[in-house]
């Protein structure tokens, strides 16, 4: 009996280890245009991070190179994009510690440019 509870013991041990190991990992596999990825490349890590005044700070001092980056897509059309990066830009200026909202828009809509559907070509 002791030996079954053992047992049991370090499955659901190594189940939890697992678990929370998968967790720490990569959690996107995404399979973007060049040039959505390159800007993903620069959103994701700031998103991802805790928030707080390290992230914020982060945002903000990355805003005018992910404005860079939004410009240069081509695959799709990134005027939403762009706009929440222009409120983004102007809450760093005017509130850097207070950016949570407009960081927000713009991972929205981030978000609605990768979840649109496909342009179909014109025939």
């Amino acid at each position: 009996m002791a030996k079954r509870i053992s047992i049991l013991l370090v499955a659901v041990s190594a189940s939890v280890w697992a678990s929370a190991a998968l967790a720490d990992g990569p959690k996107h596999h995404h399979h973007f245009p060049k040039d959505i990825d390159a800007f993903h490349s620069i959103l994701a890590p700031i998103w991802h991070a805790r928030p707080g005044q390290e992230r914020s700070r982060d945002a903000c001092a990355k805003a005018a190179e992910m404005e860079k980056s939004a410009k240069d897509i081509r695959s799709t059309d990134a005027k939403m994009l762009l706009a929440s990066l222009a409120a983004l830009k102007s809450r760093c200026e005017a509130t850097p510690a207070d950016i949570d909202a407009a960081l927000f828009d713009v991972h929205e809509a981030f978000h609605g440019l990768i979840d649109a559907k496909p342009a179909t070509a014109k025939r």
